[in-house]
């Protein structure tokens, strides 16, 4: 844990990185990033909505509903795209 850049668990971000591939077709460096607030956002959502709930109703945090949102809307379109054409391909067998 003395590098900060260096991930505590390298095989779980060679997973997230395919997991964003075939989510939505391209696993950039900026695509994993939105798909790792989607994921810890979606689970505490699931385990904790209530705090989510309250998190969200703040003013202050109106701005990062907002990004998260987006986020989230964008991923569901990347998908959408990825889905609608066959030559992406599909989860490996």
């Amino acid at each position: 844990m003395d590098q900060p850049n260096k991930p505590l668990v390298p095989e779980l971000e060679e997973l997230v990185y395919k997991f964003t591939e075939l989510l939505t077709g391209e696993a950039t460096p900026e695509r994993v990033e939105m798909v790792k607030v989607w994921c810890l956002y979606s689970h505490m959502l699931k385990v904790m909505p209530q705090l989510i709930q309250h998190w969200a109703s703040e003013p202050d945090h109106q701005e990062a509903r907002g990004q998260i949102k987006q986020m989230v809307e964008q991923i569901k379109q990347w998908n959408a795209e990825k889905n609608q054409n066959p030559s992406n391909g599909s989860l490996p067998q």
